[in-house]
């Protein structure tokens, strides 16, 4: 990772080293133990092998219910009224403060989101394109946006490092220049008066090294786009609100000031697919904090189809489980208050359950079938799939509130299949940074895949042929090919989602259109 000052002096450690992991193990253990105790009584093994392996997948389930129940405090946390703060009198923003917003771009630049971003009411605010395209044409658009005065290039001379090696180099060059940046993504445009207000909210917080604002969803016409950018945009504004009132805000990789001494005295952006979460944790390290601002708001491109969202859930999967284990010292580091520890190992684990409670489910069916014991349990299994749907309630609700509960509870099934769909992609992503020790960064793709039904097969091909090997194990093996269920519904989730982008993508090119939602904090106000 680029250091571009030397970490600050921690703070003098007060706090337990060992009280969060110890913390963490006691709830597993809880977890884990209710588990491997609804099995034994409810699905007994039938077989020494079904004995041994009752200790694994209760493991696993108990992880998911742990990761359940952070989903649930977050969504209960965000529903509370905010504290408001005793009025006192806080210096205004600096009317001279030097802002920059920066675009990381790799051929995906997009000049109309820049050029209204760079319309921001507080004076001098430098708007900078860190390019590091290899496309000619893309090159070509940045010049000329560059040529009419709107912003600066910055190009190195590699990529090493991805999005926040690109960022380092601009901070290691120029960041003496500034006082503060915006960090946007290439899709997303920030209100004009994002920079004032962030800067006003910094002013108020003076501990403060990032102001965080509410990010929304800009749909455009595919029909994935349509139905599910609400519920990107709600999730966003949750986890912005609930961690808030928690007091563990987190820098979200984009639509955010950052204050760029506290993140030259932090060694610069971790160099990590998930650099967000790192540089959180440590700012966090130095005694700096993230302030929500839901009033400060930016918008980007929802996902624009099935295989679009694919990439981003595995890339986020794998980015997890590379600082997983980087920041597997966190948990014991007294310079992190226990709550953020805590929260932080859970969040890392969210992909990892997801990815391991179908293997661990497909497993035990398995077995179950070729020893004559039990099924799983629906006594475990409802709490499972209960906790495993938070997330998606809040915009369910909404759902159920604005256009009636048959429509609200459709919407609530298909995006409980979009997640279910992703999760051999989750666990492709675990195995691959298991056997290569990294993780890849990868771009969400902004134009939707073709409507060739044999292209949806080859895009399809993981869920496709871990289907078709389960059932031939669970033919083979037990002769009953509803047992390989838990592995059929995932990839029968995945073609249903990629046939449905097929034939959208046989009608007119998408066209983008505005947010589609209301905004969290407005809507509650």
């Amino acid at each position: 990772m680029t250091r571009l000052a030397p970490r600050a002096t921690a703070p003098a450690a007060t706090r337990p080293a060992g009280a969060a992991l110890a913390l963490l193990l006691l709830a597993w253990a809880g977890a884990s133990s209710a588990a491997g105790a609804a099995l034994a009584i409810a699905a007994p093994p039938a077989s020494p092998t079904g004995w041994a392996l009752l200790p694994l997948v209760a493991g696993v389930v108990g992880l998911a219910l742990l990761v359940g129940l952070r989903q649930l405090v977050l969504v209960v946390a965000a529903l509370l009224p905010a504290r408001r703060a005793a009025a006192a009198p806080q210096a205004g923003p600096a009317p001279d403060a030097r802002v920059a917003i920066l675009y990381p771009v790799a051929d995906d630049f997009r000049a109309d989101v820049v050029r209204r971003s760079a319309r921001q009411t507080h004076p001098g605010t430098r708007v900078v394109v860190l390019d590091d395209s290899r496309d000619p044409a893309v090159g070509e658009r940045i010049a000329a946006l560059a040529a009419e005065g709107v912003v600066e290039v910055h190009r190195r001379a590699d990529r090493s490092g991805a999005k926040a090696g690109n960022l380092n180099r601009w901070l290691d060059r120029h960041g003496h220049e500034v006082d503060h940046v915006v960090v946007l993504d290439a899709d997303q445009e920030a209100e004009p008066g994002f920079v004032a207000g962030a800067l006003a909210r910094a002013a108020a917080h003076p501990d403060a090294a990032v102001v965080q604002g509410t990010i929304l969803a800009r749909a455009s016409a595919t029909a994935f786009s349509r139905d599910l950018a609400g519920l990107f945009e709600r999730h966003a504004a949750v986890q912005l609100a609930g961690r808030a009132r928690l007091g563990v805000g987190a820098f979200c990789g984009r639509g955010a000031m950052l204050d760029v001494a506290a993140v030259r005295a932090a060694g610069g952006v971790p160099e990590l697919v998930m650099e967000d979460t790192a540089l959180t944790v440590e700012l966090a390290r130095q005694g700096r904090t993230v302030v929500a601002a839901p009033e400060l708001v930016t918008v980007e491109d929802a996902p624009i189809d099935h295989a679009a969202f694919a990439v981003q859930f595995g890339k986020f999967t794998e980015g997890a489980a590379q600082l997983l284990v980087r920041s597997r010292r966190a948990v014991v580091d007294r310079r992190l208050p226990i709550r953020r520890r805590i929260d932080l190992q859970l969040e890392l684990l969210v992909p990892i359950a997801a990815a391991l409670v179908p293997v661990a489910l497909c497993a035990w069916a398995l077995l179950a079938a070729a020893t004559g014991a039990p099924a799983f349990p629906w006594q475990l299994g409802l709490p499972l799939a209960a906790l495993g749907v938070v997330p998606l309630l809040p915009e369910t609700a909404h759902r159920i509130r604005s256009r009636g509960p048959v429509r609200g509870l459709a919407f609530g099934l298909r995006a409980s299949m979009l997640y279910a769909s992703v999760a051999l992609v989750a666990a492709r992503g675990l195995a691959a940074v298991a056997v290569s020790r990294r993780a890849r960064f990868r771009i969400t793709p902004k134009v939707r895949v073709g409507g060739d039904p044999a292209a949806l097969l080859r895009r399809r091909a993981l869920e496709l042929t871990a289907a078709a090997a389960a059932i031939a194990l669970a033919v083979l093996w037990a002769g009953r090919p509803e047992a390989a269920m838990p592995v059929v519904a995932v990839a029968v989730a995945a073609l249903a989602f990629g046939l449905r982008d097929a034939l959208d993508a046989r009608g007119p090119a998408p066209q983008r259109v505005r947010a589609t939602t209301a905004i969290w904090a407005r809507e509650r106000a």
